[in-house]
């Protein structure tokens, strides 16, 4: 599967907590955090700007990191090594500060300014060409690209949290855009996680999409001349590739690693590291050896060097020269030395697999610098010195072992996350500037081996997550390295690759909020019921609605079903502060959430769920036997209460008790304001007043609509032009009413509502 961008238009929500008490933006180096800090307060934002390294404040949980804009470039240029080591510094930096954050925002302890518990709020900002690094547009700034990881795993361990990764790119924008640009985002972008702002106006998010395979026609990169440097080969998952990768090809393979090939003492068995145990501790005596914690390390140093030999013997007997280098690949100074010694005997160095790294699993509260330094430095410095010290050879194959943890976020892994991560969009800026050279991030799912150790196995099994076996995954390595397909992609079996890894499975939802004014909302005045403004549910699905496109952004439609009105919802202060309503959604199941609309109180105003994939609508049967409307004039003040900027029922013509057929007008004719809306409310509203008029026909009385099987918005965006409405009674009709709903415009099916059901109004 291809990690490639996909559009993913802005909702109009705003991120949840923006308004919970002082949002902390940390200075980027590009002097952006103080006018954003005023921009934000525009929108009654407590915003304060904080210089880079400056200590936050012990009760801090609102924080926008705009690290990833600082300028890396250094005096040697985009390419110059002190800019790539600022890069990693700054993710370090970023580390930090969601540490300082992490007891509170895990806890979730925090409490708003209206003395509610608060969620917090954490945001990083990034500029690796608005579209995470994917296009290699941005070069060394690829360098940055963990910042979005580090994001993505906090989401997964502060759930109650607002988290997102926004990727802004900066080129091609004035200071004062770039400061609207990120503002805008935090104010109608959504609760969408992964965020990237391009220069030319469009926004984008990452996704895997399935790509056929694409072998190389003409011929391989890897064969008995080349000669292959490979990190961390040695052992674990990456020597059955290896291994595989010799019986396919031949090449000469040098591996690199930091296990030193000492010998072990005679005598020990050759079963488990149990029995190695009872036996060295045997052959040194009772009370004369080592400490039981030198034991079990001389014991892991055996194992290992066990490991290693017999890896080396497998890719012998697969028919490839092989040799074993003990480095530590992030040495700087001893891996150029250690690439001369294997040049001098075999020649350049043609490719490089990058496939080392280790484990430090720790929620971001519990991690240490130590911890994240060691985890960093064998991915991402690593690599870093291996395309220093090979900068002269001539690489016709490059390659790197990244995780779907860097994609997707994994709770403990952080520092892991954000180093693969790394390598990935490091790898699309090697392949924009090497255009014949193979390029690829390999981001592989959890294998059944290596560092995936039997208990972790067995939490993988209880939450469905398939392992790849090890053969399958060694196939899959030589086979990508074999193909043309794109430089970042998900690697495993058929049914690994698609089924346990897509964004929305994933990425718990955050909640949204929408502030309504007169200002804003200046509509709503002509939604009065005694004489109160009254939210329309029409406007309430066209929240679900935007919330869901943000859930689930690139899922082709919409579907709400069971929605239900809980209580009425009168939004105050329209003339002052105005009202804020909150969206908040838990996942009811794998395949669909339940959300709800909340205002001042604890108790929701509305209830629905958004599946995951909606049916395809077929259509409607008219009603049959429609008669004239009587209804003179349509707006009576009474069942149809509505004001102008609400008479969205031009005309009725026809109906009867089967049904009904009108006219309506779309919001752009209506005269409402607004760029972001996903459904047209004015029309859908318009339907409800249809079906509110059918209704009175039944009952002799005026009736409200309070719930909705199914509502399905198949496009985005307001009608085109007039919108033509039939309702389809459903009977039989009892203490409510109950219909069906189908609008449609110049463009085809612009909504279509399912079992609508209208009670007498109190």
């Amino acid at each position: 599967m291809e990690l490639t961008v996909l559009p993913a238009p802005a909702t109009g929500l705003a991120m949840a907590g923006l308004w919970d008490g002082p949002l902390y933006i940390v200075d980027d180096g590009a002097h952006l955090a103080e006018p954003l800090a005023d921009r934000l307060g525009h929108h009654g934002v407590d915003a304060r700007w904080v210089a880079t390294g400056t200590e936050l404040p012990p009760d801090a949980q609102n924080v926008v990191l705009l690290t990833g804009l600082a300028p890396v470039e250094d005096a040697q240029g985009a390419q110059g090594t002190q800019g790539v080591q600022r890069a990693l510094d700054l993710q370090y930096e970023a580390f930090r500060v969601a540490r300082r954050l992490a007891r509170r925002l895990t806890d979730n302890d925090g409490v708003n300014g209206r003395g509610e518990k608060g969620c917090g709020v954490f945001v990083t900002v990034q500029d690796t060409g608005g579209d995470f690094g994917l296009s290699g547009r941005q070069g060394e700034r690829a360098w940055l690209g963990g910042l979005a990881a580090l994001a993505r795993t906090v989401a997964k361990e502060w759930p109650s949290a607002s988290v997102k990764a926004m990727d802004c790119e900066l080129t091609g924008r004035g200071p004062r855009e770039q400061v609207d640009t990120i503002a805008e985002e935090l104010l109608s972008g959504g609760p969408l996680l992964d965020v990237g702002l391009r220069a030319d106006r469009t926004r984008v998010t990452p996704h895997p999409c399935a790509v056929p395979p694409i072998r190389d026609g003409a011929g391989t990169r890897i064969g008995p001349d080349s000669v292959v440097v490979v990190t961390g080969g040695a052992r674990g998952v990456t020597a059955a590739g290896l291994v595989a990768l010799a019986r396919a090809r031949r090449p000469r393979l040098a591996l690199l690693g930091r296990t030193r090939l000492t010998e072990e003492p005679p005598g020990l068995p050759t079963g488990s590291a149990e029995e190695v145990t009872r036996a060295l501790a045997s052959l040194r005596g009772r009370g004369a050896g080592s400490s039981p914690s030198e034991l079990a390390a001389d014991v892991r140093q055996i194992m290992a060097v066990r490991e290693v030999r017999a890896t080396l013997a497998a890719i012998e007997e697969a028919g490839s020269q092989v040799r074993y280098e003990t480095v530590d690949v992030g040495d700087m100074a001893a891996l150029p030395r250690c690439l001369e010694r294997i040049r001098d005997d075999w020649g350049p160095v043609t490719a490089i697999v990058h496939a080392a790294g280790v484990l430090a699993d720790r929620l971001v509260a519990d991690k240490t610098d130590e911890q994240f330094t060691q985890v960093m430095r064998t991915k991402a410095t690593g690599l870093r010195a291996l395309l220093d010290a090979t900068a002269e050879d001539p690489l016709k194959l490059i390659s790197v072992f990244s995780s779907v943890a860097a994609t997707f976020g994994n709770p403990g892994q952080c520092d892991y996350a954000m180093a693969n991560e790394t390598l990935t969009q490091v790898m699309a800026a090697e392949s924009a500037r090497r255009p014949d050279c193979r390029v690829k991030s390999l981001i592989w799912g959890p294998w059944r081996g290596g560092m995936v150790t039997p208990e972790l196995a067995a939490h993988f099994d209880r939450h469905g997550t398939p392992l790849l076996p090890l053969d399958t995954g060694a196939e899959a390595f030589v086979a990508e390295l074999e193909s043309r397909a794109p430089h970042a992609v998900i690697t495993g079996s058929p049914g690994a690759a698609a089924a346990p890894w897509p964004l929305a499975a994933v990425s718990e939802p955050a909640a949204a909020q929408v502030t309504v004014t007169a200002r804003s909302h200046p509509q709503l005045a002509d939604h009065v019921i005694a004489g109160d403004p009254v939210l329309p549910l029409a406007q309430t699905l066209e929240w679900f609605t935007a919330a869901a496109r943000s859930w689930r952004p690139t899922s082709p439609r919409v579907l709400l079903r069971d929605v239900r009105v809980l209580r009425r919802a009168v939004p105050d202060q329209l003339d002052t502060d105005g009202a804020r309503f909150t969206l908040r959604a838990d996942r009811s199941d794998m395949h669909a959430l339940s959300v709800e609309l909340h205002g001042a109180g604890s108790t929701p105003h509305c209830r629905a769920r958004i599946a995951a994939a909606p049916h395809e609508i077929t259509g409607i049967v008219p009603p049959v036997e429609l008669e004239p409307s009587r209804r003179n004039p349509l707006y009576d003040g009474h069942t149809l209460f509505h004001g102008p900027l609400f008479q969205s029922l031009a005309t009725i013509e026809g109906i009867s008790l089967t049904g009904a057929r009108a006219t309506l007008t779309g919001l752009r004719e209506m005269g409402w304001s607004g760029e972001t809306w996903q459904t047209d409310p004015a029309a859908v509203d318009g339907a409800l007043q249809l079906a509110v008029a059918w209704a009175e026909d039944l009952f002799g009385d005026a009736t409200l609509p309070m719930a909705i099987g199914e509502f399905h918005a198949p496009r985005l965006g307001p009608a085109r032009g007039p919108v033509t409405c039939v309702l389809r009674a459903v009977p039989p009709q009892t203490s409510h009413a109950q219909c069906h709903l189908t609008l449609t415009d110049d463009e085809g099916l612009l909504a279509d509502i399912r079992d609508l059901e209208l009670v007498l109004r109190p």
